[in-house]
């Protein structure tokens, strides 16, 4: 019997869930609904269920919600309640009506708190927290009047992934670790062993692990996981235990995304030299980690390079043009690649499984990965695929957003995922072809094909797994379309040179390029995080002195670091 094969996917820190809260809007911007009219067919859509579950709200209604599990620090959830909110049963909010603070409210809190018995009734102290408040974009997603042709500015606003989430997650997906705060100007958890002794406290362990198995539980033929965790700070720890865990109990494969922030990170008590220091160490425990547990990896930055960066360079893609620090922005084009590059085992009808897909790209051993984006794809308004491709040249179509990390054209192992490209705008008629039916493309009977064809014509040695969907990268709000340069027309297509978009209107949707890659250069990339390692003392680094990693325990994964980076150096692998 055929399973749907699902997958569970979890988010550790704050910009995993800015990035996840983009995800998910994403997979509901393609749901369809009774008789919706809809180009693409049935077998080149996502297959939802693989990543959501069907269940019934406390109102007995049916509701569709992502099988997640996230994790972050308290302030983070904004109006969110933690334990979410379902379709059709919002937690309605208005201040007229619901003033804060009325005794009533705070006799209700103190009764519940002595019912508890953990103090005295004697001993206990209430304090109010002022309510969260609620953006313009929440309120009328309330309301259900959110207007497309509104500006509601989320670049500016946005103070927390809850402020711009259409999705609604179930009543377990949300976990706030215990007593500890978002504080905008450091990270609250630091490093990687504080992540790691947090996982290790009952308080956080049980009721954690106990949602995890109800997830699985419900699950007829579960293929693995996805986990997006930051890797900066202490949600590393977090994550690579959360791993051994899913290792241990459930034997699956994992398909890891380390994300770093897009912006310098600070750490308490530590200046600028030792704030590089505490994210050089927590990048090597994580990496440590992920190259014994995960099933392939793949970090993932808007910023050119990481480790000791002090002018913040950020990777520049044709037509897109963003905020460099903001995590409202950077996390939407992240989670763009996210969704596109995961799209081959996603789809319906897909002979793809996540094992399969994680071997594919990631074979001898050879864990890390590179992402590889164009977005938008750069096909011109009128323009056919074949000439785009023909004229490409040796220009790359894709730029790297994994920091410090150039695959190469050469024994290049990679998974390519096309969409948003008609299948009319592949190739001309015979009858109207001209000069396209000397091009050996011109044979080539889809869009994937025709990729499949560049990469082997262009790519010496290489293997390369190229698939394709007409389905579109959606960018209607809450997708940050003010990114989009005005070259840039409404479905996402380059416009004639100097044509501009009518003024006023918004790009909706756009074609997108999406790749995995792995390569013998990808050497490089652990070359230039173990040469950083050499500026580390670690005996002056007060956070991780009060975590107790232990001296031994970090020379042990800089020898593993070593181990791992020695399998990619022979070329000639493939």
């Amino acid at each position: 019997m055929d399973h749907t094969g699902e997958i569970l996917t979890f988010q550790f820190g704050t910009y995993a869930n800015y990035v996840g809260a983009h995800f998910w809007n994403q997979q509901e911007a393609n749901f369809r609904y009774g008789d919706e009219s809809n180009q693409v067919v049935e077998e080149q859509l996502p297959n939802n269920d693989v990543l959501y579950r069907e269940g019934l709200n406390a109102l007995n209604r049916t509701t569709y919600t992502p099988r997640l599990l996230s994790v972050d620090l308290a302030g983070t959830l904004g109006h969110l309640p933690v334990t979410g909110e379902l379709y059709g049963n919002f937690v309605q909010r208005d201040e007229e009506l619901l003033p804060l603070g009325t005794g009533e409210e705070l006799q209700q809190a103190r009764q519940r708190a002595e019912e508890s018995g953990v103090f005295p009734s004697h001993q206990l102290e209430v304090q109010e927290q002022p309510q969260a408040a609620i953006c313009e974009y929440q309120r009328d997603l309330l309301k259900n009047s959110v207007a497309p042709e509104k500006n509601y500015k989320l670049a500016e606003t946005a103070n927390s992934w809850a402020d711009f989430l259409y999705a609604r997650y179930h009543p377990r997906t949300l976990n706030v670790l215990p007593g500890l705060v978002r504080d905008p100007t450091v990270q609250t958890l630091g490093t990687y062993s504080a992540g790691i002794e947090l996982w290790q406290e009952a308080a956080f362990n049980e009721e954690f692990n106990d949602r995890i198995r109800l997830y699985v539980e419900e699950c007829d033929g579960l293929q693995g996981f996805h986990v997006v965790f930051d890797i900066d700070d202490g949600f590393g720890g977090l994550a690579g235990k959360c791993l051994e865990h899913l290792n241990d109990e459930y034997s699956r494969a994992s398909f890891v995304v380390p994300l770093h922030y897009p912006k310098i990170t600070s750490y308490a008590q530590a200046d600028t030299r030792l704030s590089h220091s505490i994210r050089v160490v927590n990048s090597v425990m994580s990496y440590h980690n992920l190259s014994e547990q995960a099933s392939m990896f793949t970090p993932l930055s808007t910023l050119e390079s990481i480790w000791r960066n002090n002018n913040l360079k950020s990777r520049s893609l044709p037509g897109l043009q963003w905020q460099v620090e903001n995590l409202y922005q950077t996390s939407a084009l992240l989670a763009g690649f996210l969704d596109t590059a995961t799209l081959g085992y996603r789809l319906r009808q897909t002979p793809e499984s996540l094992l399969r897909f994680c071997e594919r790209v990631s074979p001898s051993g050879r864990k890390m990965t590179a992402a590889g984006v164009a977005l938008p794809f750069g096909l011109r308004e009128g323009q056919d695929l074949i000439e785009f491709l023909d004229q490409s040249g040796d220009h790359a179509l894709l730029t790297q957003l994994t920091p410090g990390c150039e695959p190469g054209t050469s024994y290049v192992v990679q998974s390519v995922m096309a969409r948003g490209i008609p299948a009319e705008r592949l190739k001309r008629p015979r009858e109207q072809a001209g000069e396209q039916l000397r091009m050996a493309a011109y044979g080539c009977d889809s869009v994937s094909h025709m990729l499949q064809l560049y990469y082997q014509c262009s790519y010496h040695g290489s293997v390369t797994n190229a698939a394709a969907t007409p389905l579109p990268l959606k960018t209607q709000l809450p997708f940050p379309y003010e990114i989009f340069e005005s070259s840039i027309s409404s479905d996402g297509f380059r416009l004639p040179v100097g044509a501009e978009r009518e003024s006023g209107s918004r790009v909706d949707s756009a074609p997108m390029l999406a790749a995995l890659q792995n390569s013998t250069k990808l050497g490089e990339h652990l070359d230039n995080l173990h040469a950083q390692t050499h500026r580390v003392q670690l005996a002056k680094l007060q956070a991780y002195s009060n975590s107790g990693l232990e001296r031994d325990e970090y020379e042990a994964s800089l020898d593993q670091l070593l181990e791992f980076r020695d399998l990619y150096a022979d070329s000639q692998y493939l």
